[in-house]
């Protein structure tokens, strides 16, 4: 791993401790490999080339929630074009604030709040419907619903089932983009 650290180059000894399948962040961005390093990394060497041992950068270190991870080469090559020409990447919106609820038959998703200018309050979802299905597949929880709403799914049409009063009502939300914050 090398990086620049206050105009001088600095570098950092490690392995690869892990190398796995593709995965989607917590933010719904597409990750090509999944690929952790054992390695101590200094704040400031974020964002450094991480080398192979023959010299060759394989993709960029990252401070992860718990460990270093790569990025690979190949989502880098991916993504570079789109964040060169709009300053980032598109993430899915449905417009909607949601508490994860439990439920006899598994996991729902309670809207706490609907963006009025968000897609899902033009399909018709309101605050207190929960959501217990995305496409025929249940729910599993938030998160899984939030990392659903990767770049791809920008303008695409999803069929939300939620109960509304114990009442099971289905509704077509086509994902917006979500807005700049």
């Amino acid at each position: 791993m090398v990086a620049t650290n206050r105009d001088a180059p600095s570098a950092a000894l490690g392995v690869v401790s892990l190398s796995g399948k593709s995965w989607r962040s917590l933010r719904g961005g597409d990750i090509d490999a999944r690929i952790e390093l054992d390695v101590r990394l200094h704040p400031a060497q974020q964002g450094g080339l991480a080398l192979d041992a023959s010299g060759e950068a394989f993709g960029m270190a990252v401070l992860g929630p718990r460990r270093v991870l790569v990025i690979p080469a190949a989502t880098i090559e991916r993504v570079a074009a789109q964040l060169e020409t709009r300053g980032r990447i598109a993430r899915g919106y449905l417009g909607l604030g949601l508490q994860p609820v439990r439920l006899d038959d598994g996991i729902g998703a309670m809207v706490m709040n609907v963006d009025k200018t968000g897609p899902s309050a033009a399909a018709g979802i309101r605050q207190g419907d929960v959501i217990v299905a995305v496409n025929d597949q249940k729910l599993s929880g938030v998160r899984a619903l939030s990392r659903m709403l990767g770049p791809a799914s920008v303008g695409v049409t999803v069929d939300v089932a939620v109960r509304r009063g114990g009442e099971p009502i289905s509704f077509k939300v086509t994902v917006a983009e979500r807005p700049e914050a």
